[in-house]
């Protein structure tokens, strides 16, 4: 794990084949987790890609300043600079979906190609803001079992136990005043549907079958509505953490999407 230089937030990441020529695949994990979320389909990018899985502000990274998703952008960009990256496919799961489409639109040069799994652009469900500054005040006054329950809302019914245990692990090593800083930016995001309907890379939108958190019926429908040209791809059997439940199938379609990558 290494830490990226100002003017971006440090953040801390994981880059398991720093000597592969890439393309890199930057992986924005979800909340309330951090980059361990990937490791499974980091351990499974082919080569010559590079996986960099990332830990966001408030979810194994430091925070700074005021609540804003905008800052995890900025730690991004930083990271891609101290690593001498000019683009890379970016890949975001639920928060980080969010954090993927602002980058997107933000510097849509520097996005290869994006990544939105399981995932929304639209401000309300699974992070209604009123919801999210409630649950804020909650973390801060009883602790990071408030959240526990994204352990059972995450995985699908055939998850089983293992994974099960590893979701409680990694949020149990949360800081819950750190996690209470992303609820507040979660609170404050904006609908990013213009970044991702005037991205001009190629886009995948990767749903799991039994997402509850952000139903494929739904969230999946409203995404093709904004990108008909996007690849498409519905994991059956998987919940809302597909990265977890079906590592195999979404560094497919992420290795799949990179060679659409534009150069």
């Amino acid at each position: 794990m290494t830490e990226s230089p100002a003017p971006g937030p440090a953040l801390r990441h994981a880059d398991p084949f720093p000597d592969r020529t890439g393309p890199a695949v930057v992986l924005l994990p979800a909340f309330p987790l951090d980059h361990r979320l990937w490791d499974d389909v980091a351990a499974s990018l082919p080569a010559p890609l590079r996986p960099i899985a990332v830990d966001l502000p408030g979810l194994g990274s430091p925070t700074v300043g005021e609540p804003s998703l905008d800052l995890a952008v900025d730690g991004v960009l930083a990271l891609l600079d101290e690593l001498g990256l000019d683009r890379a496919v970016v890949a975001g799961l639920s928060t980080g979906g969010y954090v993927a489409a602002l980058l997107a639109g933000r510097v849509p040069g520097r996005v290869a190609a994006l990544a939105l799994c399981d995932t929304t652009t639209e401000v309300g469900p699974p992070d209604v803001p009123a919801d999210r500054r409630r649950t804020a005040d909650d973390l801060e006054q009883h602790g990071i079992e408030v959240v526990l329950d994204s352990v059972a809302e995450g995985l699908g019914p055939h998850a089983g136990p293992e994974l099960a245990g590893r979701v409680e692990s990694v949020i149990r090593s949360m800081d819950p005043a750190e996690v209470a800083w992303v609820c507040r930016a979660l609170a404050a995001r904006p609908d990013t549907s213009a970044a991702v309907r005037d991205f001009p890379g190629p886009v995948l939108l990767l749903f799991g079958e039994l997402d509850g958190p952000t139903p494929p019926a739904e969230r999946l429908t409203a995404l093709q509505a904004l990108r008909p040209d996007a690849e498409a791809v519905v994991v059956p059997g998987s919940g809302h953490l597909t990265a977890l439940e079906a590592p195999t199938e979404v560094a497919a379609a992420l290795a799949a999407l990179a060679a659409r990558a534009r150069p």
